[in-house]
């Protein structure tokens, strides 16, 4: 006797099963098939049941889907039940994939780990599987929509002990670039310093410090256009408030539990674009889930344009001296941001510096630098946490009094 037919003997003979739950002990057997369809094949076949049984040719025209049965409670003759609540589920939002997660009753488990047991899982499919399958075909077909098991739009699980649907609904990512034109806006929303964002009277009751940020006037229109409920702004890095940007800064923007998906970036990108004069946007783009992380672990090197004020005359030839730059530097944790930083001693590579004199005391340096250098640092020496800088190189004092990132590596 086969171990197939040995199998079906003692699960035929001991339980009473329906064919979902009995063709699901045999899941993995042939192809085409449906659980409840070798349910039917393995009652009707006649003589010593063998794997090439299991063919969608030997199911009966009139095999019928779904009883009950002392393992799954019936729950395969409420599909359509569950269908219509995870459908009405989605009724608000915008979407084009979906996955399906299922939490069976615990009665449901407790009675298929019982079988596991007696009879062994060699063929088996868990009951959790076959139902999100059976309920997502459903749902493809009534909706017109896909599973996608990757990054789907809204995440849908089916609690049958609670009889409700629990949805997480993907962010909406988009990609894009940015240029900074004002010296006056932080990247970022930045909470009033004194009430954390609550209100007071030193923020004018509207909890910012800065009344906008590059990610708020980017974000505007996408929170508006997709009704999400917020946006989150992941950046490749980030200029201080007073740098301008002319590199092209990348950026994710992440739009959560959005109810519309259906966009148009461009009429968005030339949106935000005409609405400011502070920050454009260029090249959006739908963005992938690992371009976040990609973007922000990226070691992007960049290039900056200076101008420096110097507390004595400087000569041409001074400046000339400044090539001296181009080599490996060491700066200690600048004191600006000691306070939010690690302390330690970080080696940046500076690649390229040239120099053209505005006038006695004050000329314009283009820096070419490793990710990470401290530009304003590298000029002023920061009371000497940067090893060597212009001060040093020059022996006068040295600010920068203006700085912009012209070129951003991608």
């Amino acid at each position: 006797m086969s171990r197939i037919q040995e199998k079906a003997d003692s699960i035929l003979e001991e339980e009473e099963l329906c064919d979902h739950c009995l063709g699901r002990q045999f899941a993995k057997l042939g192809h085409g098939l449906e659980n409840y369809e070798r349910g039917v094949i393995i009652r009707d076949t006649e003589g010593e049941l063998e794997e090439s049984d299991f063919d969608p040719e030997n199911v009966p025209e009139d095999a019928e889907e779904g009883t009950e049965c002392e393992v799954c409670d019936g729950v395969f003759t409420e599909l359509e039940y569950w269908t219509d609540m995870v459908i009405d589920s989605f009724d608000r939002y915008e979407l084009e994939t979906f996955l399906i997660g299922i939490r069976p009753r615990e009665e449901m488990l407790e009675a298929e780990e019982d079988l596991w047991e007696d009879y062994g899982i060699e063929w088996t499919e868990p009951i959790k599987t076959e139902l999100s399958r059976l309920i997502g075909k459903r749902i493809e077909d009534e909706m017109d929509i896909e599973v996608d098991f990757t990054r789907a739009d809204i995440n849908a699980v089916v609690d049958m002990e609670k009889d409700r649907v629990e949805l997480q609904v993907n962010s909406l990512l988009i990609y894009g670039q940015y240029n900074k034109y004002s010296r006056e806006i932080p990247q970022t929303e930045w909470p009033c310093n004194k009430c954390r964002g609550s209100g007071c009277d030193e923020c004018n009751w509207t909890g910012k410090q800065y009344q906008e940020s590059v990610q708020e006037l980017i974000q505007e229109p996408f929170i508006r256009e997709t009704k999400g409920i917020e946006a989150k702004f992941h950046g490749g890095g980030r200029e201080d408030i007073d740098v301008k940007c002319f590199g092209r800064r990348e950026f994710v923007l992440e739009v959560i539990e959005p109810l519309n998906r259906d966009i148009d970036l461009e009429d968005l990108q030339e949106e935000v674009n005409e609405s400011t004069d502070k920050v454009e946007v260029f090249d959006l783009r739908w963005a992938g889930k690992d371009e976040i992380a990609e973007i922000k672990q990226k070691h992007a090197d960049k290039t900056y344009e200076a101008i420096v004020e110097t507390g004595e005359a400087v000569e041409d030839s001074d400046l000339d001296e400044l090539e001296k730059l181009e080599t490996l530097i060491e700066q200690d944790t600048p004191t600006r941001v000691e306070h939010r930083r690690a302390d330690k001693t970080r080696e940046r590579e500076v690649y390229r510096v040239e120099t053209e004199k505005l006038d006695d005391q004050k000329f314009r340096m283009v820096i070419e630098a490793e990710a990470g250098t401290y530009i304003k640092e590298l000029i002023s020496s920061d009371e000497e946490k940067t090893r060597p800088s212009v001060h040093s190189v020059l022996g006068m004092d040295t600010e920068c009094v203006q700085l912009d990132v012209i070129d951003v590596e991608k």
